[in-house]
């Protein structure tokens, strides 16, 4: 069946496949751009400053809204490429210090339909990050100071690093989670994943309401590190170390192999799953 891709914009298209987020005035300008969801297969987005919003789309098209300000009407803040079964999105600032560096620049808003896309790929500057029940197999972002929160997402595999920026992830359910944080917390509520790993340079992790699994792994340098399951577990092998000396592990059958002034190990019945929590300036708790 020959391809089929709907666009619908302010602008005309540029350049035949490259399509430009830009108004009639010089300030203010509104973009909408439409594709049929199963030609996609990744969505990568490279944003500057901008803030993101992502949701999900009862159609079966992938719709990009672009809403902002422009300073320069010849050069558009924001083009989105399509090429093959890929599409990326790229807002660009203009110059080292806009004229719009004190306020908000503009929204990028992506809705996107249940497990059309194989690949969903941010890479954020400054802007906030809003992702709310979003289903694809792999979802990436790496983000420099922006805020993310993400809720109900679905997904095969989520990695989420942070250089300065908070992540608040929740009710959602993945395979695979890892986090990696340099600075910033990182608030975990109401996820069911097998295999979780987070590790954080300077941040608080917090992680309540969740599933026991085969694997969850913390590992901070100077933040608290909190744990709480939504039901006692039943088959798990507990590890945990930190230099604060401020261990606490209030668990349900959990029988005590070792302690010390700075590490307590033990497990729960055949101790089939693991849990590791380290952290060199931080208190753990675990219930």
């Amino acid at each position: 069946m020959q391809k089929i891709i709907f666009v619908t914009m302010v602008l005309t298209m540029v350049g035949g496949l490259a399509v430009g987020c830009q108004g009639p005035g010089k300030q203010n300008f509104e973009s909408k751009a439409s594709y049929e969801a199963n030609l996609i297969e990744e969505i990568e987005i490279n944003n500057d400053s901008w803030d993101m919003e992502f949701k999900n789309s009862e159609s079966r098209q992938i719709t990009i809204v672009c809403k902002g300000k422009q300073q320069d009407k010849k050069s558009d803040p924001v083009t989105i490429t399509h090429d093959g079964n890929k599409i990326v999105v790229t807002q660009q600032d203009e110059g080292g210090m806009d004229g719009f560096s004190f306020g908000k620049k503009g929204t990028i808003y992506i809705s996107i339909p249940d497990n059309e896309v194989d690949m969903i790929k941010l890479n954020n500057g400054a802007g906030d990050i809003k992702m709310k029940d979003v289903a694809a197999h792999h979802i990436v972002i790496s983000n420099d100071s922006g805020t993310e929160i993400l809720e109900g997402l679905s997904a095969d595999k989520g990695e989420f690093t942070s250089n300065d920026g908070e992540l608040t992830l929740k009710n959602s359910s993945l395979n695979e989670l890892k986090v990696t944080s340099i600075s910033g917390g990182s608030y975990i509520s109401g996820v069911t994943s097998p295999e979780i790993e987070i590790t954080s340079i300077n941040g608080e992790v917090s992680i309540k309401e969740i599933q026991e699994g085969k694997s969850l792994r913390v590992e901070t340098k100077s933040g608290d590190i909190s744990v709480s399951y939504k039901a006692a577990p039943g088959s798990l092998s507990v590890r945990a170390n930190s230099d604060s000396s401020d261990i606490s592990i209030d668990l349900d059958g959990f029988r005590e192999h070792q302690s010390t002034e700075k590490s307590v190990e033990g497990a729960i019945g055949g101790a089939a799953n693991q849990l590791e929590l380290l952290s060199q300036n931080g208190t753990i708790s675990v219930k």
